[in-house]
């Protein structure tokens, strides 16, 4: 009878560890024994609200956490542990083991960071904690950190947050605001308005608008009455007018021309040849003041203001 007990207590035992060792793996204890990559990077830069157990993510998947958040004295950095699951990996089919593959990912990972694999600060959200983002930045822009990494564990170099950008240049905006003198500038600007309004107020520069819009007006007043006389139609009725005069006096010249032409009589031709000399003067002398009316004319027509102002100079062309 004794012995049945005894018998049944060691199965009782082993029962309730058996039960304990499940409950363990289900909390999380299993987690200890997945394969698993470690590797670090140091932050030159406040890592508030970074936390040991925060995710590490490789291009927005979480792949692993936060082992330990150290402060190196010796550059004053702050050197991030991290641990990353194999399981986080999906390699495929390969002829290696599949937990070799997926190692190798992260053994490739090192060789990236030429191509610009960097560590980065993230906000979670609104509650300011942090994690560790790994992606790939601009390497002319985020070249690696001149500092010496740890030895004997696989090491990715960090690139500034944005928020720390942000900062930055949020400080440098606030000193140059602050290195502006605002009392001179307001001392300036209120003599500059108290000029103004002295200049404004002058008498004489009222009674100057006040002649320069009289002007204004006569000008206005003078250009219609001279678009009412001058019209297109009485344009066009004098230059037909000065038309037929010049058709009436080349007609007269040729017949002229041929009157002498035709006559035999010698006494007559040095005559005849000074009188076409004169009228050949004529001509030209009125072609010429035909010219100047019609340039007159087209004047008028494209600025009838240019009556009252007169012609004006044209600027010399060097």
């Amino acid at each position: 009878m004794i012995e049945a007990n005894k018998y049944k207590l060691g199965l009782f035992v082993l029962s309730g560890m058996a039960l304990l060792v499940l409950v363990l793996f289900l909390l999380g204890i299993a987690a200890v024994f997945k394969p698993k990559v470690k590797f670090v990077t140091l932050f030159d830069e406040s890592v508030q609200g970074l936390e040991t157990g925060a995710p590490v993510k490789f291009r927005g998947v979480t792949i692993g956490k936060v082992s330990s958040v150290t402060v190196r004295p010796s550059d004053n950095l702050v050197r991030v542990d991290m641990e990353a699951e194999l399981s986080a990996i999906d390699v495929g089919k390969g002829k290696s083991s599949v937990i070799t593959r997926k190692a190798e990912f992260f053994y490739k990972m090192e060789k990236e960071v030429e191509k610009g694999l960097r560590c980065r600060l993230d906000l979670t959200g609104i509650t300011g904690l942090k994690y560790v983002e790994i992606n790939y930045y601009d390497p002319r822009k985020n070249p690696i950190p001149d500092i010496v990494p740890p030895k004997g564990v696989r090491y990715i170099p960090s690139t500034p947050s944005f928020l720390r950008g942000l900062s930055t240049n949020l400080t440098t905006t606030l000193a140059r605001i602050a290195n502006i003198n605002f009392e001179d500038i307001s001392t300036e600007l209120l003599g500059s308005l108290k000029s103004i309004n002295s200049f404004v107020s002058d008498p004489r520069i009222g009674a100057l608008a006040g002649k320069i819009d009289n002007i204004t007006n006569h000008l206005d007043t003078t250009t219609a009455n001279i678009n009412k006389v001058m019209t297109e139609s009485n344009i066009r009725e004098i230059s037909d007018g000065i038309k037929k005069s010049m058709d009436s006096i080349n007609d007269l010249s040729k017949s002229l021309q041929k009157q002498i032409e035709e006559a035999k009589i010698s006494e007559t031709a040095a005559a005849a040849r000074e009188m076409r000399s004169e009228l050949s003067d004529i001509l030209n002398k009125l072609g010429e003041a035909i010219d100047s009316f019609t340039e007159l004319v087209k004047n008028i027509d494209d600025d009838p203001s240019s009556m009252i102002r007169g012609k004006q100079s044209r600027p010399v062309e060097h």
